[in-house]
């Protein structure tokens, strides 16, 4: 079977911006970020207008590499509606962005997780052991950070924001955006991950998953 090629070579109608990805750099507007330096990623597609009749969709993809160097790639549609042009762009994009770049972020979240060390994104700490949390201890009490197990632990995805939530204390919580905090995608995805094949409990007991 022949391999796909994931590669991305376009110019976009409404910004005009010439995108290039594949499997050695992202190129926008001739500034380039090679894939084996990108830090962190963000994305999303948002509704613009009144909230009930919005005009347009804004499509937003950021990357950024060493030492604070980013891309952006931002795009509109002129109506709203499935499956639009642009939509199909937006995802032609992405695919490119999947595989040149997600995947490695996600096997770097992996690799850390499995050596026991800890990353960050938004405001919380992963490690292997959990999440950590700021909550307060009670209503006047002085705000507690501490790791929340993952056997503690629920997530889901509302409206472009990743919840991760403690099933026995409601105070315990942590909410990122898909569109602003750096990785929160690669979080969202490991999450989908970790609570398959019973990979957080094996995480948990310092078994490599």
């Amino acid at each position: 079977m022949l391999n796909h090629n994931f590669d991305v070579d376009i110019q976009l109608p409404s910004s005009g911006q010439k995108v290039k990805i594949n499997k050695d750099y992202i190129e926008v507007n001739k500034i380039q970020i090679p894939c084996n330096e990108i830090q962190a990623i963000k994305y999303g597609v948002s509704l613009i207008g009144p909230v009930k009749t919005p005009t347009k969709k804004a499509y937003n993809i950021d990357i950024l590499g060493k030492d604070n160097k980013s891309v952006s790639i931002n795009f509109e549609s002129s109506k709203v509606q499935e499956l639009l042009e642009e939509d199909h762009t937006y995802y032609y994009i992405m695919s490119g962005l999947w595989q040149y770049v997600k995947k490695s972020l996600i096997g770097q979240f992996i690799d850390t997780l499995n050596e026991q060390q800890s990353f960050n994104v938004g405001p919380t700490t992963v490690n292997n052991q959990g999440v950590s949390m700021s909550y307060k201890t009670w209503f006047f009490g002085k705000t507690k950070t501490e790791i929340t197990p993952w056997s503690d632990l629920k997530y889901y995805l509302n409206k472009g924001i990743l919840h991760i939530e403690s099933v026995s204390n409601k105070k315990k919580k942590v909410l990122l955006s898909l569109h602003n905090d750096w990785n929160a995608v690669v979080l969202n995805t490991l999450m989908h991950y970790l609570w398959q094949d019973n990979r957080k409990t094996k995480l948990a007991k310092g078994e490599k998953i």
